[in-house]
């Protein structure tokens, strides 16, 4: 069965991944799991010591630096296991709600994608233990996780607002298109109002696609506004969703590419940098 899956790492926007994960896993009728990822330690080329100490020194100092790592290692495990209890208990106290929890050890791209098959949603916090001091910046890993899987991932952030509507940053690309007919095809945000939203030159083509997107919406029971706007997009999409009350901003992810222009720096990731809503990004 497919799962939603939260990311868990410790940082201040633990329980708003929490939250938007229980309320994803009501939604849709899906079992919660709680993930946390150890990195894995990186090598380090020894220190050269000779000519300063003796060598039986040294075998006791990298004995001791084994036996450190050790200990530092099982310290990380015991530190994860408490943070995934605390979150069980959060989520069973809150919503009533009874999740499994499972730890990895290596990078959280690799475990990621070795569980794609089974991912429904995947959440994940916008500031990792890393970025919580930049509200400017995304964590380090969203953009790796977001590039190799095809499933949705959700990009939370705090506070939590149990979502009534959504935008659509629509530009009638094939990728816009195919990110509606996953929202028409899909209960992952029924119920909820729609907002499609144009920023730039409006003409006669960009009409007619949003008038094919908003046909395509309700026919499946979706009531929704559209609008063309004027302006960068990431500042017009972010004032619209601010003067509107909306909670939620979709966006069409982009597909693999060997440059790595095509996400950094692109509108996506400002939208998703300077945004206080959690962004939802479809495939």
């Amino acid at each position: 069965m497919s799962k939603i899956i939260a990311c868990i790492d410790g940082s201040p926007g633990t329980h708003t991944v929490c939250d938007y994960a229980a309320w994803f896993s009501h939604k849709l009728n899906a079992p919660l799991e709680l993930l946390h990822v150890i990195d894995a330690p990186k090598a380090q080329a020894p220190q050269d010591l000779s000519g300063a100490i003796g060598f039986g020194s040294r075998e006791t100092l990298l004995q001791e630096q084994v036996e450190l790592e050790e200990r530092k290692g099982k310290i990380e495990i015991k530190h994860g296991k408490v943070l995934l209890e605390e979150a069980g208990k959060y989520l069973l106290h809150k919503f009533n709600l009874k999740t499994y929890s499972f730890q990895r050890r290596g990078s959280l791209l690799e475990t990621v994608v070795a569980l794609e098959e089974d991912i429904r949603v995947l959440v994940m916090g916008k500031h990792g233990t890393q970025t919580e001091l930049r509200p400017d910046k995304i964590g380090t890993q969203i953009e790796n996780v977001v590039r190799a899987i095809y499933k949705p991932v959700l990009i939370a952030t705090s506070p939590f607002q149990t979502p009534q509507s959504f935008l659509v940053a629509f530009d009638g690309s094939p990728t816009a298109r195919k990110c509606i007919e996953q929202i028409a095809s899909s209960p992952l945000l029924k119920g909820l109002a729609a907002y499609l939203v144009y920023v730039g030159q409006p003409s006669q083509e960009i009409q007619n696609q949003l008038s094919w997107a908003k046909e395509q919406l309700e026919s499946q029971g979706f009531t929704v506004t559209t609008n063309t706007q004027d302006g960068e997009v990431d500042k017009s999409i972010m004032s619209y969703a601010a003067l509107h009350q909306i909670n939620l901003l979709v966006v069409g992810a982009y597909g693999h590419s060997k440059i790595r222009q095509f996400f950094i720096g692109s509108t996506t990731t400002r939208l998703i940098n300077r945004s206080t809503k959690p962004v939802l990004l479809l495939r």
